[in-house]
């Protein structure tokens, strides 16, 4: 199974983003505490880059997809720079990123921050089903 669809880079289409993903994941049968990582994880990455990214990637890319064993969520945008998580509670920025982390890591899940050949990048999580 999978969905993949594109946004415009701005804030009001994070709750777009995040509906989609609830109706498709949803609709896939999954449990409702996966369906809701999943979501907030959307929300947070399609945030990021519209707060972050917007002026050189005037939309991201979501893709949705599950099998037996895991459900991945991946956010694509075209800027160059990689996102960095918050370190120390002090730093600015990063907010966002640690949050997916944290959401993955408690779900026991994977993520990676990936760059791409034309210069953006993937952030990809995988959680267990």
């Amino acid at each position: 199974m999978s969905d993949v669809f594109v946004v415009v880079s701005t804030i009001d289409q994070v709750p777009l983003a995040r509906h989609r993903a609830v109706k498709t994941l949803e609709s896939w049968g999954l449990d409702e505490e996966t369906v809701f990582t999943a979501s907030l994880i959307v929300t947070e990455l399609v945030t990021n880059v519209a707060e972050h990214a917007a002026a050189e990637s005037p939309t991201a890319t979501v893709a949705l997809a599950a099998d037996a064993r895991w459900v991945t969520v991946a956010v694509h945008d075209t800027h160059p720079r990689l996102p960095r998580a918050l370190a120390t509670p002090h730093d600015d920025g990063g907010r966002g990123l640690r949050m997916v982390m944290l959401l993955t890591e408690e779900a026991g899940g994977v993520h990676t921050v990936e760059p791409t050949a034309m210069g953006g990048k993937h952030i990809v999580v995988h959680l267990p089903r």
